[in-house]
């Protein structure tokens, strides 16, 4: 599970940009609950379980919060919650085993944003559009648990996006400022390069980073063309076809060629990036934006927590890109419990208890899906939006059907060494579209 690594951390600050502000609809609070309804409703709930399917990854992480909650639930009701948590590198096919054989659990976790797709949600999800809660949404979690019009997910997590982490003290002593544009960029990288050090640290042995600099150019690409991931999604028109990532690409070798990642990349590893950049070998390090405490918790004499964060500035981009907020909880459609469950979701959303999830989750507590949880934003996150006056947008992991990032970053990798020119790259992932769109009939 190597390449999950980065998601493990889906977390960042979109206090400018979503304008999260004060407590909204705290007085509301209680008539936002069914459970009194329940409870007046005497025995009739007591002997209900509902199933609750999730990945390792995604429950209790780093505590108790999430069987604490259901328990509390089942004070309260009575309605018990059986939940099952599957290693995360068997979710998936375990998820879709059980959908397949007619056993589908009355609540299971998929991927916001395109990645719930997999799982067939006209087939499985039940529309939650009309539930009390989504009224609290802040903008990208409504976005992302939206599926053909339909509110289909009950999201309790977080936004996260990839930007250049620069060392603030390293900018500061050669004067260096935010690049606006990919020449302010390569004049900043010239003076670090001169000054014996590395501009850029890039985690070459990782196929899926080089995957991740291009996955960042969706949003600005979308930007100069809306409806791009549309036609993208329905295979309207090809990556051959989009020249923002024809001009990233070029600029990216053009960076690779100068030595701007160092001696040899391709042999970096994960865990090298962390030494590189809070020993002060490197200046940039292209992360998500809580990556700076991971730093910092490992170097702490490096205060990397004062770091800071830009966009990817190739093709001139100045767009903050970001996931469609990690994951949710979907009902089962045909779920005899479906009542239960919306009752168990409600009691979720009530102010108190997404207060207590998310200071039990301090991983994903920098931007919270409903607009009255408190957000404690890092450095990063706040700059990275600051930085981006182009606003924002979906990148392409979660916007566009069939990416992958390690494949994807496979023929980054092939560029770089030479084997492949840039609109090679892109002749390659249609190349590899086109299959997997004849195969669904699309």
């Amino acid at each position: 599970m190597h390449h999950m690594k980065p998601l493990k951390s889906l977390t960042v600050a979109l206090v400018a940009l979503f304008g999260i502000s004060g407590l909204v609809g705290c007085s509301g609070a209680k008539d936002q609950s069914t459970g009194g309804d329940i409870k007046e409703q005497g025995t009739t709930k007591k002997d209900v379980t509902i199933t609750f399917v999730g990945s390792q990854n995604w429950l209790n992480k780093g505590s108790k919060i999430d069987s604490e909650l259901n328990e509390a639930f089942t004070k309260e009701t009575g309605i018990k919650v059986d939940m099952q948590v599957i290693p995360d590198d068997q979710y998936a096919n375990v998820l879709k085993t059980k959908l397949a054989s007619g056993e589908a659990p009355d609540i299971f976790m998929v991927s916001a944003g395109v990645g719930a797709q997999k799982f067939l949600p006209e087939k499985y999800f039940a529309d939650l559009s009309n539930e009390k809660w989504v009224s609290r949404y802040v903008p990208y979690a409504k976005a992302g648990s939206t599926i053909d019009g339909k509110v289909m997910g009950f999201m309790t997590w977080s936004v996260d996006g990839w930007g250049m982490l620069y060392n603030t003290k390293i900018f500061d002593k050669y004067h260096l400022t935010v690049p606006k544009t990919f020449d302010e960029f390569t004049q900043s990288m010239d003076t670090l390069k001169a000054n014996n050090i590395t501009p850029i640290y890039e985690v070459g042995k990782e196929a899926w980073h080089w995957g991740i600099w291009l996955s960042q150019m969706g949003a600005v690409a979308e930007k100069n063309n809306p409806g791009l991931y549309d036609k993208l999604n329905s295979n309207q028109i090809k990556f051959t076809d989009v020249k923002e990532f024809e001009t990233s690409l070029t600029q990216f070798k053009e960076m690779y060629d100068k030595g701007y990642f160092g001696k040899n990349p391709i042999s970096n590893t994960w865990d090298s990036g962390y030494e590189a950049m809070g020993k002060e070998q490197a200046a940039t390090f292209l992360g998500y934006t809580s990556y700076q405490n991971e730093i910092a918790g490992k170097f702490p004499d490096s205060n990397a927590n004062d770091w800071k964060m830009y966009p990817i500035p190739l093709a001139d981009n100045n767009v903050f890109s970001h996931s469609a907020g990690g994951n949710m909880r979907v009902a089962y459609k045909d779920s005899k419990n479906l009542d239960s469950v919306k009752a168990f979701f409600d009691f979720l959303a009530r102010p108190e208890n997404l207060k207590k999830y998310y200071e039990a989750r301090p991983d994903i507590q920098t931007a919270p899906s409903f607009t009255d949880v408190e957000a404690k934003p890092t450095e990063s996150g706040k700059s990275l939006v600051e930085n981006a006056p182009g606003g924002d947008g979906m990148d392409m992991e979660y916007g566009v059907l069939y990416w992958d990032n390690t494949v994807v970053g496979k023929y980054i990798q092939d560029m770089m060494l030479g084997g492949l020119s840039p609109k090679q790259v892109l002749e390659s992932i249609d190349r590899d579209r086109a299959k997997l769109f004849s195969a669904t009939g699309k």
